[in-house]
């Protein structure tokens, strides 16, 4: 008589042939493991021999990255290809190439603009309004700079505190030079504000739909953080 058993699987695949399998396909990945990595390394190698020339084109050309803004836009983007902020690198060659020094000082001069409109604008201006009065302030000798360069700036004074910062409002950049949240309702007021030269919360009751309670919670606080005034 025929005893029960297991006489195969898989169409009689026995135990042998399913440890085959598992072994090719442990060797299958041992070998897409030791590629991967070994595309890893030369990809750093790369990475690493691409930096020491930058680091030696930098320094041939360190005069022409700190004074003409279309060859330091260049710069800037192969050094960010490779993941090197010079911005922040003030190790070796970096430190004395004084990117950082640029951009803090070119820093301290937008703070010192932004100040100064803050009476007449409440803090929120165009980025080409304060790029073009930045230039202005930095007088026909200065380097000339870019609006890559303001933003740089902005990025190198970010350590002393949420002071200056680039946001968006209705599709237009915008600095913002008070250390204010502004909601999506504040955004929304200064957006229609910037569309029909004023606001109010009539206005923005019929243009926006809103209720009167919205449109007055949003028009006091503006008003009360002197991003806008009673006209």
């Amino acid at each position: 008589p025929r005893r029960a058993g297991i006489g195969g699987l898989g169409g009689g695949m026995g135990v042998a042939g399913l440890q085959a399998r598992q072994a090719a396909k442990e060797r299958a990945e041992d070998a897409g493991g030791y590629l991967q990595e070994q595309a890893q390394r030369q990809m750093r190698e790369k990475c690493e021999t691409f930096k020491q020339k930058l680091e030696v084109f930098a320094k041939q050309h360190k005069n022409d990255i700190i004074r003409n803004p279309e060859f330091r836009t260049k710069f800037n983007t192969m050094c960010s290809s490779i993941g090197v902020d010079p911005l922040n690198s003030n190790k070796g060659m970096w430190g004395t190439l004084g990117m950082g020094d640029f951009y803090y000082e070119l820093g301290v001069q937008l703070v010192e603009v932004c100040l100064a409109q803050r009476s007449r604008t409440g803090g929120i201006d165009s980025t080409d309004d304060i790029l073009q009065l930045l230039r202005k302030q930095r007088g026909p000798r200065a380097q000339p700079i870019t609006m890559e360069d303001m933003e740089r700036a902005v990025k190198s004074i970010s350590e002393l505190g949420k002071g200056i910062e680039i946001i968006t409002v209705g599709g237009k950049r915008m600095v913002q030079s008070v250390p204010l949240e502004l909601s999506r309702d504040h955004t929304a007021v200064l957006e229609h504000a910037r569309e029909t030269g004023f606001s109010s919360v009539q206005h923005l009751m019929d243009g926006l739909g809103w209720h009167e309670e919205r449109a007055l919670s949003a028009v006091e606080f503006l008003i009360d953080e002197g991003v806008g005034w009673v006209d």
